[in-house]
């Protein structure tokens, strides 16, 4: 039966009880604050909670029908959706029961846990296929398979007798049942409905059984899940045939499911591996292109929804930064940059711009900045950051030093790398005293240094700074300047009178995000031409140094 401390008895009275409803109730409406229903629901709260409480101790509690739909996304799917009374029930339970059943999970089970997901799903698959292939030098094969129409063909009293090994409380398990019950499948006492909180959590009680089977009596090293999608990395590919035949029976005569006879198949890894929206190869991952186009459409009708002012430009931004931070984990680079153009451009700043989470904002304009560098110059900056020397870079991207050089000259000249992490400060100094003049030729400023041990290829790289200084940059570059050298000293205490500006800068940045400035320009605009700063005329004029800042620091204390 397992240890005493995992057998959950006479839970039922801490399920039903209040400060559980409470906190299932703040779980529920997550991200759904705004919706109507959820509104209603909190108007009368503790009236709702405490008429829940007496439904679930009387046994008189009958969920609501199921409201369903259908999605088209990519695939069609028919989603049940609960009525908000019962998501509260579903979250009342879970809360209780899953810390206990979670344990019993294998570690590399990836979907509807606490710190799993798809992402840390694929980064397990990226260290599976490097110790599989000893480091992508020896042929892999993957067992890819699906098991077909899981959740129409999970069997109640299967997951009734699973649950029970663990929850020994007749009242609980009655409760579970009536849940199960209200989704009317195709078969009856067969079939969970997709979209509930409680249908996800028993998805992975069912199909633990199949993890189970796999690591303990299969031996099988290399196997990741996510929901009723799994794979196995092996280097025999009669080895995976045998597996899958073995699950298959096991899932028919156990679990009375069966594996998706054209979806279950073996492949070789350099053929690229299609897993949870990524195609995984051996050196490199690519996006599945249909959800590629998918969100390319949503794109265009949050275009159409924002031109008629149904949406605002924040949540169009909170999509993007999400679908970014996806795309991300594949080689992705060019595909994000003419995204990030695009977007751009097709939801310019309203004349009011509601700003929430302005890190979100911020991040998004750093990205516009990005996305005008060059792809070839982008790579050389992300070696850099990783630390690789200048001549490991060449030799890296098969470029010659010179070509390098002229990239991270371009790459200071647009502040994307700072001078002190390619060049000594010492030959900084000696190279900037020889510049006279922006438009100086570098023959001339090496015979003023004469130094053989300073190459051209570091005088341009710091002449190239001394361009940047008279270049015009983008609005979002000075407000970033300014919010660190400015805001940041003047306000250092007044923490939210910062923030309060922060959402005034987002705003200004949104409206004219392609004006671009000198240094001098843009105080003159800031000054005389906005109403941010709410400091006197004086104070807000004034700059105040690194040092005179550090002092101010040290009366204080």
């Amino acid at each position: 039966m397992g240890d005493k401390k995992d057998i959950l008895v006479e839970i039922y009275d801490e399920v039903c009880s209040y400060e559980n409803l409470e906190l299932a109730f703040q779980r529920a409406r997550r991200g759904k604050t705004l919706k109507q229903y959820v509104i209603d629901f909190e108007k009368d709260l503790k009236e709702n909670l405490l008429q829940l409480r007496s439904e679930l101790l009387l046994h008189t509690y009958e969920p609501r029908p199921l409201k369903t739909f259908i999605l088209r996304d990519p695939k069609t799917r028919k989603i049940s959706k609960s009525a908000f009374r019962d998501r509260v029930i579903h979250h009342a339970i879970c809360n209780v029961i899953e810390p206990v059943f979670d344990k019993r999970f294998v570690h590399d089970s990836f979907a509807n846990r606490i710190g799993k997901g798809t992402l840390n799903a694929i980064k397990r698959f990226d260290v599976f296929k490097r110790k599989v292939s000893k480091n992508n030098t020896i042929k892999c094969y993957v067992l890819k398979a699906d098991i077909k129409s899981y959740f129409d063909t999970v069997d109640h009293e299967i997951l009734i007798k699973l649950l029970c090994k663990r929850i020994h409380d007749g009242r609980l398990m009655w409760l579970i049942r009536i849940i199960l019950n209200n989704h009317q499948g195709k078969v009856s006492s067969k079939g969970m409905p997709l979209g509930n909180l409680t249908s996800q959590f028993f998805a992975n009680v069912y199909l633990n059984e199949l993890d189970q089977y796999v690591k303990q009596k299969l031996r099988a090293k290399y196997y990741i899940r996510y929901v009723d999608d799994f794979v196995i990395l092996h280097q025999s590919r009669i080895q995976l045939e045998e597996y899958k035949e073995k699950i298959d029976q096991f899932l028919k005569e156990k679990l009375e499911l069966k594996l998706h006879p054209f979806k279950s198949q073996i492949i070789k890894l350099e053929k690229g591996i299609p897993f949870l929206g990524i195609r995984v190869f051996y050196h490199h991952k690519l996006l599945v292109k249909k959800n590629m186009r998918k969100f390319e459409k949503k794109m265009e009708v949050m275009k159409k929804d924002y031109q008629l002012e149904k949406i605002e430009r924040e949540k169009v931004i909170e999509k993007y930064e999400g679908w970014i931070a996806y795309a991300s984990h594949a080689n992705t680079y060019k595909y994000r940059k003419r995204m990030t153009s695009k977007l751009n451009h097709s939801f310019p700043a309203q004349s009011e711009v509601k700003i929430t989470a302005v890190k979100k904002h911020e991040n998004f304009h750093k990205k516009v900045d990005l996305s005008k560098i060059d792809f070839t110059q982008q790579k050389t900056l992300q070696l850099i950051n990783r630390g690789v020397s200048i001549d490991n870079i060449a030799k890296q991207r098969n470029l010659k030093i010179g070509t390098v050089w002229d990239h991270i000259a371009n790459l200071v000249e647009y502040h994307q790398v700072p001078l002190k992490k390619v060049i000594t400060t010492k030959k900084v100094h000696k190279i900037l005293y020889a510049i006279k003049s922006p438009e100086d030729k570098l023959k001339d400023i090496k015979q003023r240094i004469n130094d053989e041990s300073i190459s051209y290829n570091e005088i341009q790289v710091v002449l190239a700074n001394v361009k940047s200084k008279h270049k015009k940059k983008s609005i979002s570059y000075y407000v970033e300047w300014y919010q660190r050298t400015n805001c940041f000293r003047k306000c250092y205490y007044n923490k939210d009178q910062r923030k309060e500006c922060r959402v005034k800068f987002q705003q200004l940045v949104a409206k004219g995000l392609n004006m671009e400035f000198s240094k001098h320009d843009f105080l003159d605009f800031f000054h005389n031409h906005v109403n941010i700063c709410v400091l006197p005329e004086k104070d807000k004029k004034r700059f105040m140094s690194w040092d005179e800042f550090k002092k101010s620091i040290k009366k204080k204390h």
